[in-house]
């Protein structure tokens, strides 16, 4: 459950940042300025969606909700994984996309 959770919302995360990032890139933005542009606005809701989730699962991880050791664990893990991916969303995702975008425009060689 807990995996299908953290899925739902880093994927999305993922996705709404990389569509906004080639969408900058059709408006005529170079690949990094659009990456720029795309982190600094998306940045603000996957942080308050990873916080909003964090902050809930906050009791059932401290154990407040007295459902027991199962539970627990599952918010541990889940609000690890927020802390995690998010940071990969932010990081990886957009280093990832531009290395790929350069390696997809490589200058053509004297051959061709």
């Amino acid at each position: 459950m807990g995996a299908l959770m953290l899925i739902g919302i880093v994927v999305t995360n993922a996705i709404v940042l990389i569509d906004r990032v080639i969408h900058k890139e059709r408006e005529g933005l170079t690949t990094r300025e659009a990456l720029l542009e795309a982190a600094g606005t998306r940045l603000r809701p996957i942080l308050m969606t990873a916080l909003a989730t964090i902050g809930a699962l906050l009791p059932l991880a401290l154990g407040y909700e007295g459902a027991g050791i199962i539970s627990k664990g599952l918010g541990v893990t889940v609000i690890g994984g927020l802390i995690s991916s998010t940071l990969l969303t932010l990081l990886i995702v957009p280093i990832v996309y531009e290395i790929l975008m350069k390696l997809r425009r490589k200058p053509k060689t004297l051959a061709e």
